[in-house]
């Protein structure tokens, strides 16, 4: 997967848990942490946009800019979709009625339509 990449850099599971769904569900790459030395190894492994975190870890001095505090019932953690995309500039897809999915790519429920099983 290629464009910008995220990380969620959260110390509660369950904030970085929804954070990860909701932002890889736009198509973006996403990564997780939630402690200081899966934090360390990210950030020398990978280069991110955009950074969530909690406050809960220590983030070095260098991604600050890229860094957005994200809590849980903020208006970030509410707005969190429409936020990402500003901040990375995603364009939104939406799909136009007459576009279907290809016959070899539709859900298997939709491929057995009409049979009497």
């Amino acid at each position: 997967m290629t464009g910008p990449k995220v990380l969620v850099a959260c110390f509660d599971a369950e904030l970085r848990s929804s954070c990860f769904n909701r932002v890889s569900a736009l198509g973006i790459r996403v990564d997780a942490v939630g402690d200081q030395r899966g934090l360390s190894r990210r950030l020398k492994k990978d280069e991110y946009a955009l950074v969530l975190h909690d406050g809960g870890l220590e983030l070095p001095a260098e991604i600050s800019e890229s860094a957005q505090l994200i809590e849980p019932g903020s208006a970030l953690d509410k707005a969190l979709e429409e936020r990402v995309r500003e901040i990375l500039k995603v364009p939104e897809r939406v799909p136009e009625e007459e576009e279907g999915l290809p016959e070899g790519n539709r859900p298997p429920w939709e491929r057995h339509r009409g049979r009497n099983w």
